[in-house]
């Protein structure tokens, strides 16, 4: 998987905003990661709504790594080490 887009240092909503964009452009069976400023509580059901789901992992500053793909390509994923799932 690519590196993440580093959206930290966007202010809202401009992360939410490319990371739609981007998805728009995801190809099927891929993963797109992104780094934002905090949880983005408000993209999560606008991603559910177009089909995808999401993995978040918050960090210790206070920014979380988000990590979605299509609803279907869930089995394609490997495992999260923490939890034995994606």
């Amino acid at each position: 998987m690519p590196s993440p887009l580093d959206l930290r240092h966007l202010p809202p909503p401009l992360p939410m905003e490319r990371i739609l964009d981007a998805l728009d452009m995801l190809a099927p069976g891929m993963r797109l990661a992104a780094l934002t400023p905090h949880r983005p509580g408000p993209l999560l059901p606008l991603l559910e709504q177009r089909g995808f789901t999401w993995r978040i992992d918050e960090r210790d500053d206070g920014s979380a790594c988000i990590t979605i793909w299509r609803i279907g390509d869930a089995a394609t994923l490997p495992p999260d080490p923490r939890h034995g799932a994606a």
